[in-house]
């Protein structure tokens, strides 16, 4: 099994400067889009391969789009002639326990700022639903403690943390070593 590379790390670091999250979807203000940008730095920063510096002092610009963010809808319900809603059938709409589903899907560029070339790009999407009766585990950070506090415990909250989360994974798996300096 391969080491977590978010995790041990000593040696050389990148510098790097992440731009405010661009929000492609409705339902997002700012205040969430900052927060998001804040998260995704500290677990960055945690990794001890970068340094975060602003766009002028950096050889690498993180850019992420905020293309979905749907922090609750209507996945049906369990149970018995679960798999409905109220609207699609008679039985949809009595039997069974709601569920509530959340979605992401974010933007991910890793840009050279001298160039202005796009070194590695991906879409990173994460999705969870609310099993009734089982609480949905998210970290106890300051970031669910404060902006993002709506999202602790729901499903809104798992899917932040594992979008950002793979983002930062791909980010340290795909930042070219050549910018690795001391």
């Amino acid at each position: 099994m391969l080491d977590d590379p978010l995790k041990g790390y000593s040696g050389l670091k990148s510098k790097i400067a992440v731009s405010d999250f661009e929000l492609k979807t409705s339902g997002l203000n700012t205040d969430i889009g900052l927060a998001l940008k804040e998260y995704l730095i500290n677990i960055l920063s945690n990794t001890r391969r970068f340094i975060v510096v602003s766009p002028s002092d950096t050889d690498l610009i993180i850019s992420v789009a905020v293309i979905e963010f749907v922090p609750e809808n209507s996945g049906g319900k369990s149970g018995v002639a679960g798999g409905g809603s109220a609207s699609s059938s008679f039985m949809g709409g009595l039997l069974g326990t709601p569920l509530s589903k959340a979605t992401m899907q974010l933007s991910l560029r890793i840009v050279d700022r001298a160039t202005s070339n796009v070194i590695n790009s991906r879409d990173i999407q994460s999705q969870a639903v609310e099993n009734p009766g089982n609480k949905i585990k998210t970290p106890h950070d300051k970031f669910f403690k404060a902006a993002l506090s709506e999202y602790a415990g729901t499903p809104m909250g798992k899917v932040i943390y594992e979008c950002l989360l793979e983002s930062a994974r791909y980010i340290v798996l795909n930042v070219p070593q050549t910018y690795y300096k001391d």
